[in-house]
């Protein structure tokens, strides 16, 4: 490797870098596994509608769908008090239960879920709507009011 050569984990989430006289690269930073996150509403929560579903994206960019696959890029979904729908290789459909975020948004207002137990998974997926390998989604459970 070169001076300046950095080697990224992509699976690991670490960070090798060979800056130094040696050559064996020296460990620079742990990189956070992937993942995307409901923020609002918490699990457990009760609540009311409309009811605003806050996201954020970590160790991946959030950009509109564009149809096909750039690394580290993709798109946020919700999957409403339904499965995620399997194989884990083929797009998420449109379909009732899944909210395709395709325009690159991380929120979304829910105004019409039936008082009781409700589900959101939060799937991260490339521009083809197939969900990234790798990205660990999230789940929360709530009450509507």
């Amino acid at each position: 490797m070169s001076r300046f050569q950095t080697v990224l984990g992509l699976g690991t989430g670490l960070v090798l870098c060979s800056c130094g006289r040696s050559d064996k690269p020296a460990v620079v930073a742990d990189l956070p596994t992937p993942l995307v996150e409901i923020v609002s509403p918490a699990n457990g929560d009760s609540v009311s509608l409309p009811l605003t579903v806050r996201l954020k994206a970590i160790g991946v960019e959030v950009v509109p769908a564009s149809g096909t696959v750039e690394p580290g890029k993709g798109h946020h979904h919700l999957v409403i008090d339904v499965p995620v729908p399997d194989p884990a290789s083929a797009p998420l459909p449109s379909a009732p239960g899944v909210v395709h975020l395709g325009s690159g948004v991380q929120e979304y207002t829910i105004d019409s879920l039936a008082p009781g137990p409700h589900r959101i998974i939060a799937v991260f997926a490339a521009g083809n709507h197939v969900p990234m390998a790798g990205v660990r989604p999230d789940t929360v459970s709530f009450v509507v009011r």
